[in-house]
């Protein structure tokens, strides 16, 4: 419930500053259109007592549902992201309410005039000085808040991903129009007040003595005692943390142990996220801890009676994904006592160096193996694009791990087909056997995973393999200080195309006749073989073993090594 309010009363202000900025922007038309469209047609909604109410509610329960999040947050460590969207609604507020009191207090209490010719000659003639560099500030900083909180809630979604750049370019639009706006109405503001008898006298502050003095005396009183009083709250809520930190990390800490055999000795009221940030562990989480994605989702191996009960928005985002029980989500999971766990969802570790090569290349006789899922573009369907990464990323994970146990490496991962290559580090007969072993490998995981996920898939996974043998320009490539092993040649084209052939084929593995030759094995004779055409190659026939079932795969057994010389 609590996150469903946050976001009803964040999108409210968002609509809010929205069709303000939209007001705003009118003002390149001159300052008679932005008082009379701006303010009279797009903020009419905004003017009525049902807008004002919705607005000032939304104001009060999103800032006090901030001041709580920052209250139960047990440490301040976060992504960037997360740290700026913390950081502006914490400050948002305390430039805010100069605005606020001034506009709605004047002219509820005061009967002052809430036009655009009054509220602006104060800002860009009386005191430009200060408050309009403070407007502006704010202004920027109010629709960054918002944007970072919508991205935040839709960046899951297939249709945002699209339209995102173009989104990206209205977001940007609009505060510098609504800038424009103001600047333009400034000057024709300033113009006005020169030209016009009477004008200045109508619109500017009153004059020590006047009547209206006194009433914006003391809202500019209010204003800066609402400023201290906001102050006073955030610090006595950071000073709250301290005390409650304090007394927690005197009792006995919670050992979370991850997976590599690391303990963490966290302090009781910690989630694993923040766990896992405040000791420095990589943590997938895609929604910033909100509840809302399963991306920081983690599986208990032990300690499960130290996990209380999921609260319902846990209970929520765990069901659409058919989580069985021993999953949780990281940011949700407070654990009570010592805890195992196994997070779900790699985290990629940008700390961690690599270890680059010379940057030149070598001709090798190597063997490459593809691999790809089947339907996965049907499979994400019905599915938020993080929970079907889930599903990728196990995948993938459990993949690499079979291959590079048998000596291979991971070239490239496209999506869901990972290209990989042997015999980089050993002599090609023993790549290419490494190779025929890791089929099964790669077979046994996949099938692992559709075990285990059992009760979020549909049916089992679907996939095909392609490998063949030969020689490529091996090199290890730089980019962006990462090294990486990168190849060229027939070897990978050739193992693609028989990867795709396995869909023709109506079989799981298409193994080309050459990469038997290359590791000194006979087919077995129970394989089917076939001889393929391979786009690309117009004079190449391929001679190929076809694999439907995972027995066949079983090449360790299946097919003896005969005595032959090395190519």
């Amino acid at each position: 419930m609590e996150r469903k309010i946050r976001l009803i009363t964040g999108l409210t202000l968002f609509a809010y500053a929205a069709s303000h900025f939209l007001g705003h922007a009118t003002g390149l038309f001159g300052l008679a259109v932005m008082d009379s469209i701006g303010r009279n047609v797009i903020l009419a909604p905004w003017q009525t007592q049902v807008g004002r109410m919705a607005l000032l509610a939304s104001l009060l329960i999103h800032a006090a549902l901030g001041l709580r999040a920052l209250y139960r947050r047990r440490h301040l460590k976060a992504p960037a992201l997360e740290t700026w969207q913390l950081g502006l609604g914490l400050l948002i507020p305390l430039l805010l309410v100069p605005h606020v009191v001034d506009v709605r207090g004047g002219s509820a209490f005061y009967d002052l005039d809430d036009s655009y010719y009054r509220i602006l000659y104060r800002i860009w003639i009386a005191y430009s000085a200060t408050a309009l560099p403070q407007q502006l500030v704010l202004l920027t900083l109010v629709w960054a808040h918002g944007c970072i909180g919508l991205n935040f809630w839709l960046r899951g979604r297939a249709w945002f991903q699209r339209a995102r750049h173009f989104l990206f370019a209205a977001a940007v639009a609009l505060p510098f129009l609504a800038v424009l706006g103001i600047v333009n109405a400034g000057w024709d503001e300033a113009m006005t007040a020169r030209l016009q008898p009477g004008f200045a006298e109508a619109h500017a502050p009153a004059a020590p003595g006047a009547p209206q003095a006194a009433a914006q005396e003391t809202i500019e009183i209010w204003a800066h005692r609402l400023q201290i009083g906001y102050g006073a709250l955030v610090l006595a809520i950071l000073l709250a943390r301290a005390v409650r930190n304090r007394r927690d990390r005197s009792r006995l800490a919670v050992r979370i142990t991850y997976p590599g055999g690391r303990v963490v000795a966290a302090p009781p009221g910690f989630s694993i996220l923040e766990t896992s940030r405040w000791a420095g562990i990589p943590h997938a989480s895609a929604c910033g801890g909100r509840g809302r994605c399963s991306t920081c989702r983690v599986e208990i191996l032990a300690g499960a009676d130290s996990a209380p009960e999921p609260l319902p928005a846990e209970t929520e985002t765990l069901s659409r994904v058919k989580a069985p029980p021993t999953v949780r989500l990281a940011c949700q999971l407070r654990p009570v006592g010592d805890i195992t766990i196994m997070p779900l969802v790699a985290a990629a570790d940008r700390a961690s160096g690599v270890t680059i090569g010379d940057g030149e290349s070598h001709e090798r006789l190597v063997t490459a193996m593809f691999i790809d899922l089947r339907d996965s573009t049907r499979f994400a369907a019905g599915r938020l694009p993080f929970d079907a990464l889930f599903v990728i990323d196990s995948y993938v994970q459990r993949v690499t791990a079979a291959i590079e146990a048998h000596g291979g490496e991971v070239t490239s991962v496209a999506g869901d087909g990972i290209m990989s290559l042997f015999g980089t580090r050993s002599d090609p007969p023993t790549g290419a056997r490494d190779a025929l072993r890791a089929i099964g490998a790669a077979w046994d995981a996949i099938d692992g995973i559709s075990r285990d996920l059992a009760g979020e898939l549909e049916r089992p996974l679907a996939f095909g393999v392609g490998v063949h043998a030969s020689l490529a320009a091996v090199w290890a490539a730089n980019m962006l200080g990462r090294s990486s092993l990168q190849f060229l040649g027939e070897a990978g084209n050739v193992a693609a195309r028989l990867e795709a052939a396995t869909k023709e084929l109506k079989c799981v593995c298409v193994v080309s006749e050459a990469t038997f030759n290359v590791a000194g094995a006979i087919i077995p004779p129970g394989l089917a073989r076939e001889e393929l055409a391979i786009r690309g190659l117009d004079s190449a026939m391929f001679n190929v073993a076809v694999v439907r079932d995972r027995r066949e795969a079983n090449f360790e057994a299946a097919a003896p090594l005969k005595e032959r010389s090395e190519p």
